[in-house]
């Protein structure tokens, strides 16, 4: 799980901070940088894999466009991307630092560059908006068995693999329903895909693991008409499809359900799957979802993420969702649910006199009652912008 970003030259940011709770929602205008801090996660994500094309994986962006642009002085030639992140070992929580960043040379052509954590950080910075103090002890004490570990023949060995299943435990959530259709095989163990294109294997693992039922729970909440979902197994094929059960029209196959329909029964399946957990970034969580239906959602998602205030948190795998949304109907709901979910971003003028440069920059501003001016929304602020979009604060 993550509890701080840090971002530096990436795409619209400068010099940007935030603390990430195990539930969050980036709200914001078009181009204020949602999308950006997404694609800054899947960069740390693919070069701590050692990717040595990370640069050209990006989904959107061409190497030399990752950089932050500028619209006087002096260029910017390198970015760093950090973040800090909490996992369970045993019966502790133990943190840690992930950097990367990429450099322009001389030849002005990119180069990947992975950080290491940096000295004046902490390794229980970001912890304490969770307030788990009761477990700082053991994370230290496993952050010590680590390092020791680490002097060991087998310990970077080990000290990666901790590394790379953290990171491989962030998963983007961008459903194609065509693919979503689809037939799926059964030996894809692995988590949904980000287009979803497994859907029907994920399925139909968690009926043989018998975690359908707190799906359909979830689902029949969000679309009553829905009675049950059914996967099948072609024999012969080794592929999984499905049905959703209708009232008063019994069986539906996959290939016949709506964008949306499906859309919902792929983002259950993901908060479900009760053998990847980690971190599930939902780009515009409220598309193909009736208005009246998101509410349910949220309050659905509240129920599926980690609570670190809970002791028991320790013995269950951690999961943690990021959203980004344009929907007032979600900023109304988690106002009102867990006003700490939510984080405002926005676009600044920024200028520094030092590089004589002149840029737009992403920030960030959470929701609370005091602070430093310009870097928090207030009660007042959002009651205002609810009204201003017609939601009832």
């Amino acid at each position: 799980m993550i509890t701080r970003i840090e971002i530096d030259g990436f795409k619209s940011f400068l010099d940007f901070k935030l603390d990430v709770p195990p539930f969050l929602a980036l709200v914001g205008p078009n181009s204020s940088g949602k999308s950006n801090l997404f694609d800054a996660l899947e960069y740390l994500r693919n070069t701590n894999w050692g990717d040595e094309d990370s640069l050209l994986a990006s989904r959107r962006g061409r190497p030399h466009e990752l950089f932050h642009r500028v619209s006087k002085g002096r260029p910017v030639t390198w970015f760093e991307v950090h973040a800090l992140t909490v996992t369970t070992i045993g019966n502790g929580l133990f943190t840690d630092w992930h950097g990367s960043g990429a450099d322009l040379g001389e030849d002005g052509i990119p180069i990947s560059l992975a950080l290491d954590r940096p000295e004046s950080v902490d390794v229980l910075d970001g912890l304490s908006p969770w307030r788990i103090e009761k477990h700082a002890e053991a994370a230290l004490e496993m952050a010590r068995a680590l390092r020791v570990l680490d002097e060991e023949k087998s310990g970077p060995r080990h000290y990666l693999r901790l590394q790379r299943s953290e990171l491989d435990s962030w998963r983007l959530h961008q459903p194609d329903p065509d693919r979503l259709r689809g037939w799926s095989s059964a030996a894809d163990h692995g988590p949904l895909r980000a287009d979803g294109s497994n859907l029907a294997t994920v399925l139909g693992r968690l009926k043989t693991q018998g975690a359908i039922e707190e799906l359909l729970v979830d689902l029949v909440a969000l679309i009553p008409d829905l009675t049950g979902i059914e996967p099948i197994l072609d024999e012969r094929r080794q592929e999984w499809t499905f049905d959703v059960l209708v009232d008063g029209q019994g069986a539906i196959p996959s290939t016949l359900l709506s964008d949306g329909t499906l859309r919902v029964i792929a983002l259950l399946a993901a908060l479900h799957d009760p053998d990847h957990a980690g971190v599930l970034l939902i780009e515009e969580i409220e598309n193909g979802l009736h208005p009246s239906r998101l509410a349910e959602l949220l309050r659905r998602i509240q129920g599926r993420v980690t609570d670190l205030n809970d002791p028991e948190c320790v013995n269950r795998p951690l999961r943690q969702v990021i959203l980004t949304t344009h929907s007032p109907v979600v900023v109304s709901e988690l106002y009102r649910l867990r006003p700490d979910a939510l984080v405002f971003l926005d676009t600044a003028v920024r200028v520094d006199p030092d590089n004589d440069r002149i840029s737009r920059v992403t920030v960030a501003k959470p929701v609370r009652s005091e602070g430093e001016p310009g870097t928090f929304v207030s009660p007042r602020q959002v009651r205002k912008y609810l009204s201003a979009v017609g939601e009832v604060p």
